[in-house]
């Protein structure tokens, strides 16, 4: 019988930190076998907590708070909410990815897909995918060529890696299975995929922001594009990667495969680049680029002053369809018109 009570199965065992009756079917939340269980110091579930973001976060609200309170400026706030939605689309990456937490981390903050999502990762995602964004829109606003966009984007996965690295040595997370470009635990194609997905919520928050500015509910729009463009990004560069290690075929196959991503991720980075990038002639540096995420915006203005802004320069056009300005093919007779705009 269909639903005769021949076809009655034993209970799937519930998993660790899971509410008692929770019977998911049998191999959800489980593409890759899982090696045994790994637990973290105490010390280490607390720093690590921390480390990837409570602290900074903790120190950004009260910011944030002057921001809008004083100022009138809802987007750092915003910006905050927006980082903190793009927590939801942890357990999806941990799951292709290959990514488990240990057992005795603080919370869960929520669970899906099978996979209890620790307490650290909501705070985590508001530094880096909120305030991060944030960041990087405003050196956009400021102007930003394209050189410099790439160089931006290779301090945004540097960091991706310093801020993780400490976790997978303590033993917080560990990456399991075979991971293509791992380094000392770490598999360094996160820093592109990630650095694509940052990146392109501040792409994204460009051409929104002056859209819904001082129209009320209407900004709370900015909120969702953190999730939107974080799961466009990281599955839009990821997938070659993602279907590799989850695939039975050779390792060597994995890596070849995998490798699309890094190349994805990198033509990513120049189409954005092509959306926002001006022919602005300010002295970006990589370790400027860097440390200035570290500055308070008072003296990460004073910094892109001293490196050749003025308040006559204009942001990037937030127009949609993106335009930008070339300059016409030369001929042979001299021609005064000014430069014309094309789409992008």
């Amino acid at each position: 019988m269909l639903f005769g009570t021949d076809n009655i199965t034993d209970p799937v065992p519930v998993p660790p930190g899971f509410e008692p009756g929770y019977s998911p079917i049998d191999g959800y939340g489980n593409l890759l076998p899982h090696p045994s269980p790994i637990i973290a110091s105490d010390f280490d579930a607390w720093f690590f907590l921390f480390w990837a973001g409570l602290l900074v976060v903790v120190l950004a609200v009260p910011w944030a708070s002057i921001r809008l309170f004083k100022h009138k400026d809802p987007l750092p706030w915003l910006m905050l909410l927006a980082g903190l939605g793009t927590s939801l689309g942890e357990p999806m990456l941990d799951l292709v990815g290959h990514l488990r937490w240990s057992e005795n981390l603080h919370g869960p903050a929520f669970t899906n897909f099978g996979i209890p999502v620790p307490l650290l990762i909501p705070p985590c995602y508001a530094l880096f995918m909120g305030l991060e964004a944030y960041w990087i829109w405003s050196v956009i606003q400021k102007g930003i060529n394209k050189r410099a966009f790439f160089l931006m984007f290779a301090a945004v996965g540097i960091s991706d890696a310093i801020m993780e690295h400490p976790g997978v040595i303590m033993g917080v997370y560990e990456y399991y299975g075979q991971q293509p470009f791992e380094f000392y635990k770490f598999p360094f194609y996160w820093s592109f995929i990630n650095g694509a997905a940052i990146c392109s919520i501040a792409v994204v928050l460009h051409y929104v922001w002056p859209r819904v500015q001082g129209k009320g509910l209407k900004m709370f729009w900015v909120v969702p594009i953190g999730i939107i463009a974080t799961t466009a990004a990281e599955f839009g560069t990821g997938f070659p990667v993602f279907l590799a290690i989850n695939a039975d075929i050779p390792v060597w196959l994995q890596w070849v495969i995998g490798s699309g991503s890094l190349f994805l991720a990198v033509f990513w980075i120049s189409k954005l680049g092509d959306l926002v990038c001006t022919e602005s002639s300010l002295n970006w540096t990589f370790w400027g680029l860097f440390k200035s995420r570290f500055m308070t915006p008072a003296a990460r203005h004073r910094y892109i002053e001293s490196i050749g802004w003025n308040s006559d320069v204009e942001p990037p056009s937030s127009e949609w369809p993106p335009v930008r300005w070339v300059e016409r093919a030369a001929t042979s007779a001299p021609d005064s018109t000014p430069p014309e705009k094309v789409g992008v």
